[in-house]
Parts: C-alpha cells; structure tokens; sequence
C-alpha cells in the first residue's frame, strides 16, 4: 500500500512506539507523585519540553503545556485568551475547524468576530488583514501551514502589521503542519501562541502542546488538580508526552526532509503532464491540492483506494462535510472544488511511491473521463 494522506495523520514510528511503551508499562508513574520515581517521570517531561521547544527554535521549556491534542490546544489558546474586555477578534477564513469552529462559536456568544480574505493562491490577503486591523483588536489567529492546500503564510509579516496597528493585540498561530517540516523560529515569527500536534509527525495520537510566551495570557478552560501550571489541569499522559519527544527526535534534517519531498512532488507531477488538472496551491511540498475538471474527486479517491494508494478529498477533520471552504474561499468554482483531491507526502514518501501513484492516477482519471463519455 502507498499512504499519500500524512497531513491526515502519519504512522507512529518505530522509536516513539518503544518510548510509548516503556513509559506505559515500565515509567508509568504518576508525574505528581512526591516519591523518587514520580520525581523522575516529572523531570522526563521537562526534558521532552525542552526538546519541543528547542525544535521551535526557542530555549525555554517552561513556555509547552501539553494538551490531549491539536484540537484542545487551539481551543485553549483562544478560549483561555479570550476576555471581556476584548473588541474584535480576527481570524483567517482558511483555519483548520478546531480554530475556525471556536471564532464561529464565539460570533454566536456575540464577540465581535471578523474573518480575513484568501488570495487564489490560499494564503491570506495581507491587504484586507491590514484594512481590518486597528485599536479594536484584540487577538489574532492565523495558521502557518494550510492543512488543505500547503499553502505557507507569512507570520512574521503579520507580527509586523500587528504591531503596527494594535501592538497589544494576541496572536496565535496554528503550526501543526508546519511542525518537523519546515523550519521555525518562534522568536522570529513573533507569535504569542503556537499549536504543535504529535501524530502529524510520526507521533502517537492523544498527544499535542501550546506554545505560551506569556502564562499569564491564559486562563484555565479545564479544572482541576492544576497540572501544567494550572493551566491545563489532568494527569500527564505521559506515554504520549515521551512519545512526541522521541518523534522529534527522530526529525532527521528538515532541510534534507523537505529537498526529498519536493522531489517526490516532482515525480508525481510528471506523471500527470497530459491531464488537464488545477495545481491549488503549491508551497508546501508535503500538502498538495488538485481540481479536475468534470471529475468528482471522491470518486478518484476511492478508484485509488482500490489500487492500494491512499489519498483524500481534504481535512479529514471536514471529510464528512459538503464543499470545501477553504477551496472556496480562494474561488475555485463549484466543478473545481467537487473534483478536488489532497495528496500529503511525508519524508518516508519514496520517489517510487511518487511515480506509481501518479502514473496509477493518470490511469483512474482516463479511465473515468471514458466512463463519463
């Protein structure tokens, strides 16, 4: 089988498994505990902090709350920054639906909510960000890396405006699939908070942290013993915590990572010369978007499931929706975003599996354009 959907999910590999055992089995003390052992699990925690926050390219540790996953740390940041004494919030309309989802709730609780345009290329439109920004805002989210369409954007630049026109204003950054891919300076990006995610990056499931420059930007959304600070309160899961360290440390060079990729982008592509297809975006060589015209793009995934190659409609997180709003928001027409297709590689994609699956999706579409004839 050739696995194409990584920005999905990715399989745990072979070093995370082992520390998720040894620490479910064999260091499966309660992190809390005041005896030697207990002690001990709570210092290997503080060790996969650091090891988390040295790949975010900053050196302190004490900055990573851990949480059950992407989705709970994304709520966090927003809910936990969240005031009453906040204006307007804005959002980019190309969030992942752990994001968007909470700003569309917080518009429903009557918070003044705005949301900021998509170019065709799916980052967002700088110009309409600067037009919305002023004194009245308050909190900022804008994601890194699309998880539909690969598209990059530039915090930095919108650290840079922020400070521009509301230097108070929050912002938070949703980098789970940019995480162990490309490179990150926290400190250069300029966020306040950022959401890394463990089984995007051949990491166990259950298991995610949030960046915090400032603690005291949060407050609690869940009660309890007062775990990570106070601030997210539950036993440590600390199989999973281990595991995501190990993850990361199984990195390899992101650079090297990324050169591997883009070439076996490269290789599916040219297999797909002769069909007449919509590259969406195309910044991010792990996230690749296609449209084909006249072709449901369901229909594709499911011819190549059958072949033994797995690929996707989009977010598995929106697989059960209709249309597709990011695709939408670039304006793609409605043909476009039906035959949609998100093909996610990762660094143990092989150039082989590159260009068997794209010479296997020349052959289903050809195939189902006969069909339709």
């Amino acid at each position: 089988m050739v696995y194409l959907d990584n920005s999905a999910t990715t399989p745990i590999c072979n070093k995370a498994l082992e520390t998720l055992v040894k620490y479910s089995s064999e260091n499966y003390y309660n992190p809390s505990a005041i005896y030697l052992q207990g002690v001990s699990v709570n210092s290997d925690i503080e060790s996969a902090k650091q090891t988390i926050t040295n790949a975010l390219g900053v050196k302190y540790n004490n900055n990573l709350i851990f949480t059950s996953g992407a989705t709970e740390a994304n709520n966090l940041a927003i809910l936990g920054a969240y005031r009453k004494s906040f204006k307007k919030m804005l959002f980019s309309v190309g969030e992942h639906p752990s994001v968007y989802n909470v700003a569309l709730e917080l518009k429903k609780r009557g918070v003044d909510v705005d949301f900021v345009k998509l170019q065709q290329n799916g980052e967002i439109d700088y110009i309409d960000l600067e037009n919305k920004l002023n004194k009245e805002v308050s909190f900022i989210s804008i994601m890194l890396v699309n998880n539909e369409t690969g598209a990059i954007n530039d915090i930095h630049r919108v650290f840079e405006l922020k400070n521009k026109y509301c230097p108070d204003a929050i912002l938070h950054s949703d980098g789970v699939q940019a995480f162990g891919k490309i490179k990150i300076n926290l400190d250069f990006l300029g966020v306040d908070l950022f959401t890394v995610s463990a089984h995007k990056i051949f990491g166990p499931k259950g298991i995610g942290a949030l960046f915090v420059k400032n603690k005291n930007l949060l407050n609690p959304i869940i009660f309890g013993g007062g775990q990570e600070y106070g601030i997210r309160s539950g036993t440590e899961n600390v199989g999973a915590i281990m595991a995501f360290k190990s993850a990361v440390d199984d990195f390899g060079n992101i650079k090297d990572n990324y050169n591997h990729v883009s070439k076996c982008v490269d290789a599916f592509l040219g297999e797909l010369k002769t069909i007449n297809c919509l590259i969406n975006s195309h910044h991010s060589p792990y996230v690749l978007s296609l449209s084909f015209c006249g072709i449901n793009g369901e229909t594709l995934v499911h011819m190549m499931e059958k072949r033994d190659i797995l690929i996707s409609r989009g977010s598995a997180c929106s697989s059960k929706k209709s249309g597709n709003r990011i695709l939408e928001n670039m304006g793609l027409t409605n043909e476009q975003t039906l035959g949609s297709i998100r093909i996610s590689f990762s660094k143990n994609t092989t150039i082989e599996d590159a260009i068997f699956a794209g010479k296997t999706l020349y052959e289903c579409y050809n195939e189902l354009k006969d069909r339709l004839k």
